[in-house]
């Protein structure tokens, strides 16, 4: 149905009023009729008009001051401008006030009608487009986005988030470049006439602020009719938190990549450690026994001495493994970080450095009231034999090494450290001239997973895995320092208010540790480990006697007593170690027993310890370490060699 327009005619002409009044109405308008300015203004007031003819001579008010207030009160009414005394300069100034049209008088009725019907027309569409304006406006604004409305880079247009943004006022972005807002200029170029008029994007670029400074987008543009044209319009988005959120994310997801890798890496050395710390024992042990039968004058005793330690430093990579995977136990006792670095500077492998970079100078500065310490003595020797070994290799040709000492007094938490308690502490620090670690390294540095281990040299490549992981163990932690001009690493360690550990030390002369023919079972599934662990009982005085298996070690017991059980920790198939000393307790309680295992799983330990056995061997062992725990345990009352970790 057709809208029903209505007509405001002010004219104190009541003559030609009230005529044109009549053509109106036959057109099917509703008239309203105001002879001067005032009263025009109190219809206006009341109704609303789609147009108004105005004649420009009224005897209070001006037809142009009329119109004027007109487009300022009541902008959705068209305004016509009849007079009968029609000037350019009153044309002119009619047409400033926002007039449709200036018609003279007498005018054509068609011509009047044909002027009102598109006056209308226009002024509709015109209240159509600033409606639109105003909504877009109002939703721009609305929206977290920022919004830019742009003509050939020009900004003609943007909302308040877009200006909060950025840094500026609305009036300071009108009439810059996009340019000065977001720098990726060949994206920004090649939309300007894009073969799709749809909406395009996402797009990643820099934003640059007010203030210079720069922070990560993502936006879309599509093209528009605005006022008449074609111009692009942006929606900009400040992407800083959801970069900030996929950097953490994936980090997260690399670390839980190295958790993964880390589990397998576990179960891995697991399975590894225990059968191949089995085979190692036969090369560990057998040149143990045949060089005290051989004596000193034999003339195979060093190529026996060289196997011997081969074996050694391949179960020494084993436990490297162990301590990665960070399920081994270790034995923690008191002691005096001086003392252990004395030890090590005194060492066959700090002999093997020094022979190997003869223009390196190692020089120990360790502090003389240094504090005490709970540590694994192999565990913080092989950390700072890495550790040398490392700045040996990164100095390469003529350089120094320093090692220190120091007490260490923490009154708040070590930046990067947060969750470690203030406190005391001892530090050890391994300072070389070298090159330096790139940063790109010094990110990877302590996975095990990331090695610059050229083959042929010393080592696994595992050697700061396992000083991160050590480290960890004590409850301690590392801080690193590097420039071009050489790198510091400085580990941390809780002091200790106990006295300093004081082991006694291994004689060749065994036989304060001999037996008086005590029956020994040995439970172990491997034969050859049966075989070894008798040749060193005997050799101690010990009877021995030996099973395959947990089961029959249980059903041998109920039948016939032995005065202690070497178990070992890992048996397959059947009952493990524990299992069947658990079952042995049902039969003979009290049952004196030792485990040894290739694997030192601290969760199973804890359980052995708390059925009762104290003393662990670790494979593979030596004659000595097996005589001193079967001496220990069988001595009443026993103290535990092992320390709980």
């Amino acid at each position: 149905m057709q809208t029903m327009h209505t007509v405001l005619i002010i004219d104190d002409e009541p003559r030609f009023s009230t005529s044109l009044e009549v053509l109106l109405k036959a057109e099917g308008y509703q008239v309203h009729v105001a002879y001067s300015g005032e009263s025009a203004f109190h219809l206006l007031r009341q109704h609303a008009f789609s147009a108004a003819l105005v004649d420009i001579n009224l005897p209070d008010i001006s037809g142009n001051l009329i119109a004027s207030r007109i487009g300022k009160e009541h902008p959705e009414t068209a305004v016509i401008i009849l007079t009968g005394n029609a000037t350019v300069d009153s044309a002119v100034e009619s047409l400033r006030q926002g007039v449709y049209d200036y018609l003279r008088k007498p005018c054509a009725p068609d011509r009047l009608l044909q002027t009102l019907a598109r006056g209308i027309q226009h002024k509709r569409l015109t209240m159509d487009l600033h409606n639109s304006e105003k909504r877009f406006r109002q939703l721009a604004q609305a929206t977290w986005e920022g919004i830019i409305i742009y003509d050939r880079g020009t900004l003609l247009q943007t909302n308040s988030q877009l200006c909060k943004m950025f840094g500026y006022a609305e009036t300071e972005l009108l009439g810059k470049q996009i340019f000065d807002v977001l720098l990726d200029r060949n994206t920004i170029r090649a939309l300007e006439f894009p073969a799709d008029p749809e909406t395009i994007g996402p797009f990643e670029a820099r934003g640059v602020k007010k203030d210079g400074t720069t922070f990560p987008v993502e936006f879309r543009v599509k093209h528009i009719d605005y006022q008449g044209r074609q111009v692009q319009v942006a929606a900009i988005r400040d992407v800083t938190d959801s970069e900030i959120a996929l950097k953490q994310k994936t980090s997260l997801m690399e670390k839980l990549a190295d958790a993964q890798r880390m589990e397998s890496l576990g179960l891995m050395a697991s399975s590894v450690a225990h059968d191949l710390n089995n085979i190692l024992a036969g090369i560990v042990t057998y040149p143990e026994l045949l060089l005290m039968d051989l004596g000193e004058e034999f003339k195979y005793r060093e190529e026996l001495l060289m196997i011997r330690e081969a074996g050694k430093r391949a179960a020494a990579v084993v436990n490297d493994l162990l301590t990665v995977a960070r399920g081994a136990t270790c034995k923690k006792e008191v002691q005096n970080v001086n003392d252990l670095i004395t030890g090590y500077l005194n060492s066959v492998e700090f002999r093997e450095i020094s022979q190997r970079y003869p223009q390196i100078k190692v020089t120990p500065y360790l502090e003389s009231a240094l504090h005490n310490i709970s540590c694994s003595t192999m565990h913080l020797t092989k950390s700072i034999m890495n550790l040398v070994n490392n700045a040996a290799e990164a100095i390469q040709a003529r350089g120094q090494i320093i090692l220190a000492t120091k007490n260490v007094q923490l009154t708040a938490p070590h930046h990067g450290y947060e969750t470690i308690e203030p406190g005391e502490y001892v530090m050890i620090s391994v300072e070389d001239d070298g090159p330096g670690i790139s940063p790109q390294d010094m990110r990877q540095i302590f996975s095990p997973f990331y090695s610059k281990k050229v083959m042929g040299r010393s080592g696994t490549g595992l050697g700061l895995a396992v000083v991160w992981n050590t480290i960890h163990d004590h409850g301690g932690f590392i801080d690193v320092i590097s420039s071009t001009t050489g790198s510091t690493f400085s580990l941390y360690f809780p002091v200790s208010k106990f006295g300093a550990y004081k082991p006694t030390q291994p004689t060749p002369v065994i036989s304060q540790y001999q037996g008086n023919g005590e029956r020994v079972l040995v439970v172990d599934d491997q034969k050859s480990q049966r075989e070894i662990a008798s040749r060193l009982l005997s050799r101690l005085g010990y009877q021995p006697l030996t099973v395959p298996s947990g089961e029959e070690a249980v059903e041998y017991i109920k039948k016939t007593p032995v005065d202690l059980v070497i178990l070992d920790m890992l048996m397959d198939p059947g009952i493990n170690g524990c299992e069947t000393y658990e079952q042995i307790l049902r039969h003979v309680p009290g049952q004196k027993a030792i485990i040894t295992s290739g694997y030192s799983n601290a969760e199973e330990i804890n359980r052995a310890m708390n059925l009762g056995i104290s003393q662990f061997v670790k494979k593979p062992y030596s004659l000595y370490e097996l005589a001193q725990a079967l001496k220990t345990e069988m001595a009443p009352p026993h103290s535990s060699m092992y320390s709980q970790k």
